[in-house]
């Protein structure tokens, strides 16, 4: 049997030192892993978000040549086509902003053809999921406005038509041109009083347009019916 090799402190320190540098080496070998996988986790998060912006913007601009052509087909007087390619926009590109113009466009479309409570829809659905603000939002109460008239709902036409007159209260054409709608749509429904409160507000914010005649003959008409 041969004799045994004493290790010698030296040797001991010797091992304990390659000891702590497998340990270190493991330490290292461990939290590199981590970090790798991290850095994989995180391209492939910036790879799925890149893809998903790819994907958002290249379905924006197909709904927008989709919106284009349509728009293209009404102007050219092909409404029954362009009502089709309306349609054919919002199912396949519902929620982006050019479904939204398309709903309006369609909406109009079929007020046109007489088609109020599908119109009346359209509107309501554009306004429930974009809000009332931009010019999409203008064509929208108007519609709705238009739809209530049909519907003898003069005193509802009436306060949208006030509305988009405040809106529009720094475009002098369009906010007089909302507010003689408005003065209508009470007459029709016999208030006196609000058709003389709307001419009145008409005449002090615009007593030189040239359609203030009009409110001042509603306003003598208007006076003649108190309370």
């Amino acid at each position: 049997m041969g004799k045994r090799k004493r290790i010698s402190k030296k040797g001991l320190k010797h091992d304990a030192l390659l000891e702590t540098a497998a340990k270190g080496s493991k330490f290292v070998e461990h939290h590199l892993n981590t970090v790798v996988i991290g850095v994989i986790a995180v391209v492939a998060v910036v790879a799925i978000v890149t893809l998903f912006v790819r994907s958002r913007r290249g379905t924006e601009l197909a709904s927008s040549a989709a919106l284009a052509t349509a728009t293209q087909t009404l102007n050219s007087g092909l409404t029954a086509q362009a009502a089709q390619e309306f349609e054919s926009l919002i199912a396949e590109y519902g929620g982006t902003r050019s479904a939204g113009a398309a709903t309006c466009y369609l909406g109009t479309i079929y007020f046109h053809e007489g088609r109020v409570d599908e119109a009346n829809d359209l509107f309501n659905e554009y306004l429930d999921r974009f809000g009332p603000s931009g010019s999409l939002g203008i064509v929208a109460l108007e519609g709705k406005a238009a739809v209530l008239e049909q519907q003898r709902d003069f005193l509802g036409a009436a306060a949208i038509h006030e509305e988009l007159a405040d809106r529009s209260a720094e475009i002098e054409p369009s906010a007089v041109r909302y507010l003689l709608a408005a003065l209508r749509n009470y007459r029709s429904a016999g208030d006196w009083p609000s058709v003389q409160d709307a001419a009145t507000r008409m005449l002090d914010a615009y007593p030189e347009s040239p359609r203030a005649p009009e409110a001042r003959v509603l306003l003598a008409e208007a006076e003649t019916h108190p309370g």
